[in-house]
């Protein structure tokens, strides 16, 4: 019996954007896939929008059309998530544009991830992504380099605490790593944070230098991406409530998934997650200088320098 590939799509007053996102999915190489959309209560056409696109796709696209707002696009994510079906689990934003071999690039390694450690190791594979804007226009070619992120370190368990490396609708899994997840907890800052933070803990990141997504900044993306830079990172020091705050989430991130994962982790992540969890309660001074020695650092010098006086 063949593997069932899915493609999650959550939407949420998407009509702007979501034909060309449809588009760039029925132009896949790879077209053997069940598109899942679940649609977050739009008051627009984007529900007709893709009913009107169904006969484009080479399996019947299913519509879930929530009662019930989720709250956010990560909740509307987990959701899905929950419910997957899928061998092979693909996460998709309704404004971005996929290049034709997405699906096929990301099939490839964690199929060839699997032959290598074993279909039950929980594997997240994501990809750099070009950013465009509005109309499809190529900004920077790289999202890494846009915003400095160095995707190796979203493999090091001490470092994804502090760093989100993953940008979700780059993201895809096998069944082992959905599995892994068992849901997403309210603590979580973002779904795609989380997955990263499970597969660090429990099985392989595949990070893909190939952007194979058009990642398009409009200017009402969720997530409000801005380049990083050391001269805007040093502008969060007038920021100074919320820069503590965004350090307390991470803690309380850190203490969700050490209690998710209780029990199945080796001694080494086990004892990662409880000396992360125990740094908000010491002084100030010993909880930098316990960041430094437990590894829960950025790459480079500039960003710990900024960031480090808010822990």
């Amino acid at each position: 019996m063949s593997n069932r590939i899915e493609v999650l799509l959550a939407t949420y007053n998407s009509a702007d954007y979501l034909q060309d996102m449809l588009d760039s999915l029925a132009a896949q190489s790879f077209d053997d896939f069940h598109l899942v959309v679940s649609d977050d209560c739009s008051s627009d056409a984007t529900v007709q929008i893709v009913a009107s696109m169904s006969d484009r796709f080479r399996n019947p696209v299913e519509i879930i059309e929530r009662q019930t707002p989720s709250g956010s696009a990560s909740a509307n994510f987990a959701a899905l998530l929950a419910q997957s079906r899928g061998d092979y689990v693909f996460l998709c934003d309704h404004d971005d544009l996929w290049r034709p071999g997405k699906i096929q690039a990301a099939l490839d390694q964690i199929r060839g991830a699997e032959d290598h450690s074993g279909v039950d190791t929980p594997i997240l594979y994501h990809s750099d992504l070009e950013v465009i804007d509005a109309q499809g226009n190529s900004i920077p070619p790289s999202y890494w380099a846009f915003k400095k992120i160095s995707a190796d370190a979203g493999r090091n368990l001490p470092q994804a605490l502090v760093l989100a490396t993953c940008t979700g609708c780059a993201a895809a899994m096998n069944r082992a790593m959905v599995a892994q997840l068992g849901g997403i907890p309210n603590d979580a800052i973002m779904h795609d944070w989380w997955i990263n933070l499970v597969a660090a803990a429990t099985g392989q990141v595949i990070c893909d230098p190939v952007a194979h997504i058009g990642y398009r900044i409009h200017g009402n993306n969720v997530s409000a991406p801005r380049e990083i830079s050391p001269l805007a990172a040093l502008g969060q020091f007038d920021k100074l409530k919320r820069a503590r705050m965004n350090f307390r989430r991470r803690y309380a991130q850190g203490r969700a998934l050490r209690d998710h994962l209780d029990g199945r982790l080796s001694p080494e992540k086990q004892g990662q997650l409880e000396r992360f969890a125990h740094i908000p309660g010491v002084p100030f001074g010993v909880r930098q200088l316990a960041l430094v020695r437990g590894g829960f650092l950025w790459p480079g010098v500039w960003r710990n320098i900024v960031q480090l006086p808010f822990a």
